[in-house]
């Protein structure tokens, strides 16, 4: 396998990060539970999950500069549908829960939404326009 394309600087990116983001959230979790700090150290430790995340954002942004114009025309149009989807079921879920009386819907669960989307979105996208 040769480390220098897009798709393994992609994939040991995204596993880098990905096994960060375990790792940040584990340990949060653990710290929080059996440390119970307070302060700016109870924000840090809570805050601590999401920081891998930028990490893998950034890693796929870097993808879709290293991919030929077809792909990256593609990756992005999947990205704007997904992101669009996303906002949408947020905040119709979020009038549903103020107006409704609906189950509320936890922020940090938007992230793996989008990527569900962006899966979906993929699965039936397969042109650039």
């Amino acid at each position: 396998m040769d480390l220098n394309t897009p798709n393994a600087r992609y994939v040991m990116g995204l596993s880098f990060w990905m096994v960060l983001y375990a790792a940040a959230l584990y340990s949060s979790i653990i710290a929080i539970r059996n440390l119970h700090p307070q302060g700016a150290l109870l924000y840090g430790l809570a805050v601590l999950p999401a920081l891998p995340v930028g990490g893998a954002i950034w890693v796929f942004l870097k993808y879709i500069e290293a991919v030929d114009e077809y792909v990256r025309g593609v990756l992005i149009r999947r990205f704007v549908i997904a992101t669009g989807l996303t906002l949408f079921i947020c905040t119709a879920w979020g009038f549903v829960e103020a107006n409704a009386g609906a189950h509320h819907f936890s922020l940090y669960l938007v992230y793996p939404l989008f990527w569900m989307i962006f899966g979906l979105a993929s699965a039936f996208l397969r042109k650039a326009s």
